[in-house]
């Protein structure tokens, strides 16, 4: 019997249009023999639609198309019910989550289909929430490796009150070059990097567009960015590592969406797999993305990573995405799993975690109201 899947997409974030990216890959991916599927669109206001079926078109003629005809829908208990007059309800056996950045990977949506007893793809709330926190996720990661690069964070409303104070302990704390980046933001959004003091606080005004806490970390000097994906429940599978190449100081946002094919994503970069790195290298690195996705109660499917200093040899582990750009799919295919498998594994988990979260005794009998 097909499953009902909803894939959904959008959504009030910076990454909303890579996010359409993603699901157009994900639903060329996926087996629709096995799915009745749902495509279902989350405008920049949050308003949430169901889209018409989705034959080749563009982008931008698909999401007009679907505005225009104002599907409106509501997420209910177990699936969505139409805005029309006959209020028809449709139940959900998942949803593919295909969200980037605010409201999709940061813990909102995820809390309200807990809410509402829909299985979902990816990590649960709180992976969510510390997944898409970099400053959250500092401790985290000194705790469990014993290595993070020097920081300093604030809100912004503290650093509009003392600037100088706190130009002043960055200036006192970290060695330049620097990496100004709002907390909780993906696709390098908001990021700079900071090569002198006076370029520190534009930098800084720069981030606070996108997030109202900013990190400020020294950069590691010659670093190249190396990835690797995590799969699994209590049973896990980690991916080869690429080395994605970028033409600048840092991969920016134009590098991994505009330089190649604007339709294929983080897909269309340019990348060297398996990374050019020691085998024991790459070995630890795939044992502490596994470590970091065990601690973070990780379900379903990631992407970390690292940045590694090839004259060194040093390395750190950098970030998780929870939900990562065009679904890691080239890692998962470099690692002998195609994209419908991938796909039918996330599924599949997301339904795994569901059920095993209903066995729990969330209430018990008592006489305080008799």
């Amino acid at each position: 019997m097909k499953k009902n899947l909803g894939i959904v997409f959008g959504a009030k974030s910076a990454e909303h249009e890579v996010s359409v990216v993603t699901m157009f890959q994900a639903y060329k991916l996926l087996d629709k023999s096995k799915y009745n599927l749902f495509l279902i669109y989350i405008d920049k206001n949050n308003k949430v639609f169901l889209c018409p079926k989705l034959r080749a078109t563009s982008y931008k003629k698909f999401i007009k198309k679907t505005l225009k005809l104002d599907m409106r829908i509501d997420f209910v208990n177990g699936g969505f019910v139409k805005r029309n007059v006959f209020k028809k309800y449709q139940r959900l056996d998942a949803v593919l989550l295909t969200m980037h950045g605010s409201f999709g990977e940061d813990g909102k949506l995820q809390g309200v289909f807990d809410f509402l007893n829909i299985p979902y793809t990816g990590t649960d709330v709180l992976g969510s929430v510390v997944g898409m926190d970099k400053v959250l996720m500092k401790p985290i990661l000194k705790d469990l490796f014993s290595q993070t690069l020097n920081y300093v964070w604030f809100y912004g409303s503290e650093f509009k009150k003392n600037e100088n104070v706190w130009l002043s302990k960055i200036k006192n704390s970290l060695k330049f070059p620097l990496f100004v980046k709002p907390a909780n933001a993906g696709s390098s959004v908001g990021i700079s990097r900071v090569d002198k003091q006076s370029k520190l606080r534009s930098a800084i005004d720069y981030a606070l567009n996108f997030d109202r806490k900013v990190l400020v970390e020294e950069a590691l000097d010659g670093a190249v960015d190396i990835n690797c994906a995590v799969i699994g429940g209590r049973k896990t599978k980690v991916s080869v590592c690429e080395q994605p190449l970028s033409g600048s100081t840092f991969l920016s946002f134009d590098e991994k969406y505009l330089k190649g094919s604007k339709k294929e994503g983080m897909a269309s970069l340019s990348r060297i797999m398996p990374a050019p790195i020691p085998a024991k290298i790459s070995e630890s690195m795939q044992d502490m993305a596994r470590r970091l996705f065990d601690y973070l109660g990780g379900w379903g499917m990631v992407r970390i990573d690292f940045l590694y200093q090839p004259k060194t040899k040093v390395f750190y582990l950098n970030e998780i995405n929870t939900i990562p750009g065009s679904l890691s799919y080239y890692l998962w295919e470099a690692s002998g799993l195609n994209g419908k498998k991938l796909i039918d594994r996330m599924v599949d988990l997301a339904i795994e975690r569901h059920r095993k979260l209903g066995k729990l005794k969330l209430f018990f009998k008592s006489k305080i109201l008799d």
